[in-house]
C-alpha cells in the first residue's frame, strides 16, 4: 500500500508557472501573496502531480511528487528554458516568489506499461530525463504521418514473430496477412514504443 503522509497542499490551475531542477524536483513561480503561496507557507506537505496530455499516445501516464516545499532561488538556465518555453519575460519570473518541492513520497503511473509504483526519491533523483521529451509531441507526429505504411508493415513482422514463438513446434502458420494501424507510442535514446491492432478495428492500440 502507500505510505503513510501528512494531507498535502494541492496545486492545480491558476496561473502558476513551473520547472525541474537538475535533481527533477519542481520549482513553482507563485504571485507573491496569492492564496496558492499563503497554503504552501502555512503548510508543512504539499503534492504535484504531471499529467501526460489527454488525447495523446502517453495520456494515462503520470506522476505525483509529496513532500515539503520551501523558497528557493531560480537558477538562471532554467529561466532562460522558462522564458521560452512559456512566453513570460524575465522581469515577471524574477518577480515571482519561487518555491521547491523536495519530494518525499513518488508515485508513478505508466500507462504504455500497465505499471503502476511507489518510488523512493533516491532512485526519482537518480533518474535521467528523456531528452526528446520538450519535443516528443512533435516528434511522434512527424514519424506516425511519414512513416504509417513502414510502421504497419513493421507491425505486422513482429505480429508474425510473436505468434511462431508461442506456438509448438512444427504447428506453426504464419500469420494472417491483416492490414495493421499502427502507431509509435514514445521515443527515447534506448529506442522506442510501438502499439498496433487490426486495421478497421477500434479499441486502443
Amino acid at each position: 500500500g502507500s505510505p503513510s503522509r501528512p494531507e498535502p497542499v494541492r496545486l492545480a490551475g491558476g496561473d502558476q508557472i513551473f520547472g525541474v531542477d537538475e535533481d527533477g524536483s519542481p520549482l513553482f513561480g507563485l504571485r507573491p501573496g496569492s492564496q496558492a503561496a499563503l497554503d504552501i507557507a502555512a503548510s508543512a506537505s504539499v503534492s504535484f502531480a504531471a499529467h501526460a496530455p489527454t488525447g495523446g499516445a502517453q495520456a494515462g501516464c503520470a506522476v505525483t511528487l509529496l513532500g515539503s516545499a520551501a523558497e528557493a532561488e531560480l537558477p538562471a538556465e532554467l529561466a532562460k528554458k522558462l522564458a521560452r518555453q512559456t512566453g513570460v519575460g524575465k522581469e515577471e519570473l524574477e518577480g515571482r516568489q519561487w518555491w521547491r518541492l523536495a519530494p518525499c513520497h513518488v508515485h508513478f503511473t505508466d500507462a504504455l506499461h500497465a505499471r503502476d509504483a511507489w518510488v523512493s526519491p533516491d532512485e526519482y533523483a537518480a533518474a535521467q530525463a528523456n531528452p526528446l521529451a520538450e519535443s516528443l509531441g512533435a516528434v511522434l507526429a512527424k514519424l506516425n504521418a511519414n512513416h504509417a505504411a513502414d510502421l504497419a508493415r513493421l507491425a505486422g513482422m513482429l505480429q508474425g514473430e510473436a505468434a511462431e514463438a508461442a506456438a509448438p513446434l512444427g504447428e506453426y502458420a504464419a500469420a494472417d496477412e491483416e492490414t495493421l494501424s499502427a502507431e509509435i507510442l514514445s521515443v527515447d535514446p534506448d529506442g522506442f514504443d510501438l502499439g498496433f491492432r487490426p486495421a478497421g478495428k477500434g479499441g486502443a492500440l
